[in-house]
């Protein structure tokens, strides 16, 4: 049929071609993977909606899988769309498994190159959030494409089933739950039957420089449109994206199309500069929106609700432990290779034993403005994170956890049988190693309990200004604290201990927790060659291995 009231559906089949699917190839990067835990349901005083957020089945199944394309310099509109969209307003309780109706992800552009500190700083964004995909820079391969061949295989591979993909760009809005109301009910007045909605594409298809505001794709429909990018005839040259050659393909020869298009210029718009003549009856996405303050000020507009992609579980018998780091690389780029692999390796132990992961570098970035070293970052972090657990577990960005099997619960087991029971565990409110020579404690590797002796012990540290600028910083105002009567009996302080955490690599021994490369130069390059060992002791539990100390300098 022709075009009415803004819209055009048409039915046909699509003829089949191969197409070239390019690997993505960056090194040192590992697969990320997810389990359960709440995010901030509470954004200001804006309660997150939830009711259209029920998941759809067992975990996996997904009614809108939603990428948000971007680029790897766009860090503040990635904040903003996470804090407007989801309610995601930090990383101090993560989403270790997104389990709602929606799945999400950043897709990154490709890029050749970009600036030193943005891509210090992207790269703490990607251990922190775990909601970035990146694409590989291959000058045959259009991002569209790309995108679409992601989101097919996802499908394909069976690592989530989903019902619709939804892509926008971080300079656009979408109302997520009038979104699924209106898929549910009607589209422009139009009830979908259920075969035409897994072949739906809809979108803005007719205005250039348009077509990549709001597209909604049914899940049947990627795998036709990918198969016919290379067959189909280009009806107007200015439009490149291939979703949007279809669309205006089948539009002109209807009889071999077999989706249903729907062009819409009334509830997918481009912005008009101000939110008023916005409409809030008939949006459902908003396009082009270039200042922070206009975008806020849609959401506003719109009443957008938040989008609840983790559902919170709380188990009153289970402790509530973070694993936490820093994600913090430093202006060297020394540890750039190694930061997302070792921030994989904490969240994959945290992951399988049913923990939070919580990567910070806000804190250690701050520490030039109190003139300190930025090391001090560390105790900023964990009284940031504290609150929010019932002990908090520190490692430094160079340790490497290299088995996954020992638990913190079974670790405080070993510790109460050391103090004498649990009773005296729960007098225990710092535990830290002085490893086997060292002439004080090591506070790259430690634990501590969210009580009021953990957050005095920090603010005393905190004050030794004498050791702001060196004499071993923190670590040196942890020792002197330990040592002091009114602190000694609340610390455990496992003496000489190179087992049970905090070993370094030549003295590591198979089945030991956890190896800190304490650098003498960069330690990169063994942090990878460690982690690549610890997944295969995954593999093979027997195999005989060394750890290597072998720094760049």
């Amino acid at each position: 049929m022709g075009k009415k009231d803004g819209k055009v559906s048409v039915q046909g089949p699509f003829r089949r071609i191969n197409i070239y699917v390019a690997i993505f190839l960056i090194t040192f990067l590992l697969i990320l993977s997810y389990i359960s835990n709440p995010y901030d349901q509470i954004l200001g005083n804006e309660i997150i909606d939830n009711e259209a957020d029920k998941t759809t089945g067992e975990p996996g199944n997904y009614n809108i899988l939603f990428a948000i394309t971007s680029t790897v310099g766009a860090i503040r509109q990635r904040r903003l769309l996470r804090e407007a969209l989801f309610g995601i307003k930090n990383n101090l309780e993560p989403c270790m498994f997104q389990d709602g109706n929606v799945y999400y992800k950043f897709l990154i552009e490709p890029y050749k190159s970009v600036e030193r500190g943005k891509l210090r700083d992207f790269t703490a964004e990607v251990v922190e959030y775990d909601d970035i995909k990146e694409f590989p820079n291959l000058s045959d391969q259009k991002f569209q494409e790309n995108i679409l061949q992601w989101a097919q295989d996802l499908g394909a591979n069976k690592d989530i089933n989903y019902n619709y993909l939804v892509i926008i760009n971080d300079k656009a809005l979408v109302n997520l739950k009038k979104l699924q109301q209106v898929l549910e009910e009607s589209i422009n007045g139009n009830v979908l039957t259920q075969t035409q909605k897994r072949r739906l594409v809809w979108g803005s298809f007719m205005t250039e420089d348009a077509d990549d505001m709001a597209i909604i794709l049914g899940r049947d429909a990627i795998a036709p449109i990918l198969n016919s990018k290379n067959s189909i005839k280009i009806v107007n040259s200015n439009f490149t994206n291939p979703i949007t050659r279809a669309f205006q393909y089948y539009q002109e020869y209807p009889n071999e199309a077999d989706l249903y298009l729907v062009n819409d210029e009334i509830g997918i718009v481009e912005f008009p500069n101000a939110v008023e003549n916005v409409s809030i009856e008939k949006t459902i996405a908003v396009g082009r929106v270039y200042l922070e303050d206009d975008m806020r000020d849609l959401v506003e507009h719109l009443s957008i609700p938040k989008t609840l992609i983790c559902h919170p579980r709380n188990d009153p018998s289970k402790l509530n432990i973070a694993i936490i780091t820093s994600s913090f690389v430093y202006d060297n780029l020394c540890m750039l290779p190694a930061a997302r692999i070792t921030g994989d390796n904490k969240r994959g132990y945290a992951q399988r034993n049913g923990y939070s992961f919580v990567g910070r570098s806000a804190e250690f970035t701050q520490q030039v403005s109190k003139k300190r070293k930025t090391v001090w970052g560390k105790f900023d972090a964990i009284e940031k994170v504290l609150p929010h657990y019932d002990w908090v577990f520190w490692l430094d960005m160079d340790t490497v956890i290299m088995n996954y099997n020992v638990t913190v619960e079974g670790l405080f087991e070993k510790f109460a049988e050391i103090v004498g029971g649990w009773e005296e565990f729960e007098k225990k409110h710092l535990i830290v190693a002085r490893p086997v020579h060292d002439v004080m404690i090591n506070a790259g590797v430690f634990m501590m309990r969210n009580s009021q002796w953990s957050r005095d012990f920090l603010r005393i540290a905190q004050n030794r200004r004498d050791l702001y600028l060196g004499h071993m910083y923190e670590q040196h105002a942890m020792w002197d604290l330990i040592r002091e009567p009114d602190w000694a009996p609340g610390t455990l302080w496992l003496d000489q201990d190179d087992r049970t955490f905090n070993t370094f690599p030549s003295r590591y021994i198979h089945g030991d927790f956890v190896v800190h490369y304490a650098p003498d130069g960069c330690p990169a390059k063994p942090i990878i060659d460690a982690i690549g060992k610890m997944k295969l002791l995954e593999i093979n539990p027997d195999m005989k291995i060394t750890l290597d100390h072998k720094m760049d300098h």
